[in-house]
């Protein structure tokens, strides 16, 4: 039911409560089994301490009787085969430890995830990496390696004064996978720096509207669009040898609505206006450096050890659903994902293991 939240184990919640097709995106920001320890107590309502939220970060993911059960059940057929041999070669590779638990824990749970995911559906995997390239392989069993999208590097937090004889860690990733090839797709764009502003957009109008000028030539030759023009300002210019960028039509509308940049010289070339307002920005890339930490501060802050920016899930979701989607989050934390949904007019479902994070988000 979407615009809900359960509280429980996410595996229970979406083999009981989800049906098949259901869900147009998931993000996900599962525990990242990094060896930190995340014991930070928080209080409820009433005051009392937490002892659930160190356990689900601290006791969740131990190779345990309950870990060696489920990955039995992976292999035993209760998974596709893919995952299953993914599985167990994982098991071959790394032995019966902490990161296998974790690893059995999560195919579980994309295997169900994958399930509930509408054709025209995306997921996104939130991780470190720590396990990023083991989680990719059982992505890849589990959705099938053609519909991997993106490996997304966000840039979480600035430098650290404290590296030691290693590169310092500033760095998340989020695996991006489609259910199918028909996924639904918004492009998303980057603002331009200020230095690519101040270097192409040099021009301005009478009332500070910026701008650039762009020839009107073709790059290949095009006989069709070879014609003299004759401008409002009475001067009749000339094509290039290859031709207009397009037809007179075109043409007579950019110089309608002042957009035509007239040369000095009658003889020289003509060119178009676009103005930096009505550009929306460089297409974005699998580095995003734009959206920084949450800051001590700021008015967002949770307390939450994990918290990530408003911003970043307002851009995942903006670019893979539309409104009145439904998004789902299961490992919703402190609730940035389903805030997000629902300021931008989504549905959302979100599970979490403690009271503490339902009670947060409620």
């Amino acid at each position: 039911m979407p615009n809900t939240l359960y509280y429980g184990d996410n595996l229970d919640v979406l083999r009981d409560r989800i049906p098949s097709e259901s869900v147009d995106l998931i993000y996900l920001d599962p525990p990242f089994n990094s060896n930190r320890s995340y014991n930070v107590l928080f209080r409820a309502h009433g005051g009392e301490e937490s002892q659930a939220q160190i356990e689900a970060f601290d006791d969740t993911w131990h190779w345990s009787q309950e870990a060696e059960a489920q990955y039995a059940a992976l292999v035993a057929g209760g998974a596709p085969i893919t995952v299953s041999e993914a599985i167990e070669a994982m098991h071959d590779l790394l032995g019966p430890n902490d990161m296998l638990a974790y690893l059995v824990m999560m195919a579980a749970r994309l295997v169900e995830l994958h399930r509930v995911l509408k054709p025209t559906g995306t997921l996104y995997l939130h991780c470190d990496p720590t396990a990023s390239h083991y989680l990719k392989v059982i992505l890849d069993a589990v959705f099938g390696p053609e519909f991997f999208l993106n490996e997304i590097t966000w840039k979480r937090t600035f430098s650290h004064g404290n590296v030691g004889r290693n590169f310092g860690k500033v760095t998340d990733t989020i695996l991006m996978y489609g259910k199918s090839g028909d996924y639904t797709w918004n492009q998303q764009y980057e603002a331009y720096s200020a230095e690519y502003v101040g270097k192409y957009f040099t021009h301005y109008e009478p009332d500070g509207r910026r701008y650039r000028t762009v020839s009107l030539r073709n790059p290949s030759p095009r006989p069709n669009l070879h014609y003299p023009y004759t401008a409002s300002n009475g001067v009749t210019y000339q094509p290039h040898p290859n031709g207009w960028a397009c037809n007179e039509e075109r043409l007579r509308k950019y110089d309608g609505e002042g957009r035509l940049y007239y040369p000095t010289k009658s003889t020289g070339a003509l060119l178009v206006k676009q103005y930096l307002d009505d550009k929306e920005g460089v297409k974005l890339q699998n580095l995003w450096s734009d959206i920084g930490p949450i800051g001590a501060h700021a008015a967002e802050r949770l307390g939450y050890p994990t918290q990530k920016p408003l911003a970043l899930l307002e851009r995942i979701i903006s670019a893979s659903s539309s409104e009145g989607d439904v998004v789902l989050d299961p490992f919703c934390g402190c609730g940035t994902a389903v805030d997000a949904a629902q300021k931008l007019g989504r549905q959302w479902i979100g599970t979490d293991i403690t009271y503490l994070s339902v009670d947060l988000i409620r």
